[in-house]
């Protein structure tokens, strides 16, 4: 913990050296729990009964964040927890730095197609609710979801293209006969700074950031108002409030919910890559030290969704007792079947 009392570091710098001593473990259980959750969500929301274009999204949002989180726990397993922050040719081996590179653009893309699939999940849902209330809008089916889901990850990719051509590797000096390797550094707010990178750095912030969370705001917005107006109508007319309108209800309920933390867990960090654009020695100096908070936001807004849909959906909850009952009851009579062939065999 040493770092933490570097007299000449910034009050940031050393609050990002303290932290980098417990973000392995603070991330690691988020990853894992993250996971396990996701991989529990896709079984649940593929049920039959479950199956709507909203749950496609869904579990199209799922997979994003598996992808996510699979990649983070070899990445904080070796990079935080089996070596320090020193470069040293262990740390900083050419196979280590090349999985970094890659975990770089993989969880890059995987997590800017999970908020792009959060926008259309907000605008699926507000098109869902004017088609209930008979506006003439079309029909969405899982078929259309499910191509949504594919286009949203190629699209993901080919925003990150750039991302993908600056990401590089150069030899840093190491021990006599030892050749260290480190991930390019990109040259964001210096006098001899990079054009690649500057576009690097407008194009994803704005297309995978700032667009994507507005949409997010407006329909989240559309959908709060919506509901408002469900709701001022159904106290109005008495005999709305059935069990099918409640339903809906907590549905949007659930929706705007995972949409707020969108919003909380990426403005920020939208923010600042913007200034590591408009600010000279930015990046170095206040993004570098806050990214590993950053990412704990990420990661906590990609394992969050399991307890949203525990706490805010009936249906889930239904399905997911109903699963474990059938889960045990299998497990149980498997157990049965096994001893009985065993007092067979024992007294054969």
């Amino acid at each position: 913990m040493s770092d933490c009392q570097n007299v000449n570091a910034t009050a940031l710098k050393s609050f990002g050296d303290c932290y980098w001593h417990v973000h392995g473990y603070v991330s690691l259980a988020l990853c894992i729990y993250g996971v396990i959750t996701n991989i529990i969500n896709i079984s649940i929301l593929t049920k039959n009964s479950m199956i709507n274009p909203i749950n496609c999204l869904l579990t199209g949002i799922a997979v994003a964040d598996i992808i996510t989180m699979t990649s983070y726990i070899p990445f904080v397993i070796h990079f935080y927890l089996l070596n320090s922050v020193d470069i040293t040719p262990q740390r900083n081996s050419y196979g280590w730095m090349m999985f970094l590179t890659v975990h770089l653009n993989l969880t890059l893309t995987s997590h800017t197609a999970s908020i792009w699939l959060g926008v259309i999940m907000a605008i699926m849902r507000y098109h869902i609710i004017h088609r209930s209330q008979g506006r003439g809008a079309r029909a969405i089916n899982c078929r259309t979801s499910i191509l949504l889901i594919f286009c949203t990850f190629g699209g993901a990719a080919f925003l990150v293209i750039p991302n993908y051509i600056i990401t590089d590797m150069r030899p840093w000096p190491g021990p006599p006969n030892e050749t260290q390797f480190w991930v390019l550094d990109m040259p964001i707010g210096k006098n001899q700074t990079d054009k690649m990178a500057v576009i690097t750095f407008l194009v994803y912030p704005i297309a995978g950031k700032i667009i994507p969370i507005l949409l997010i705001s407006f329909f989240g917005g559309l959908l709060l108002r919506t509901l408002w107006e469900t709701d001022k109508r159904g106290r109005r007319l008495k005999g709305d409030n059935t069990s099918s309108h409640n339903q809906n209800r907590r549905t949007t309920m659930m929706l705007l919910a995972i949409i707020v933390m969108y919003i909380l867990s990426e403005v920020p960090q939208s923010v600042l890559v913007i200034l590591c654009v408009a600010v000279k020695d930015f990046f170095r100096d206040v993004y570098m030290p806050l990214s590993d908070i950053i990412d704990v936001f990420a990661l906590i807004n990609s394992a969050i969704n399991f307890g949203m849909y525990c706490t805010m959906s009936r249906q889930f909850r239904t399905t997911l007792t109903e699963s474990i009952d059938h889960c045990l009851a299998s497990c149980k009579k498997k157990n049965q079947h096994m001893n009985g062939e065993t007092t067979t065999l024992t007294h054969v």
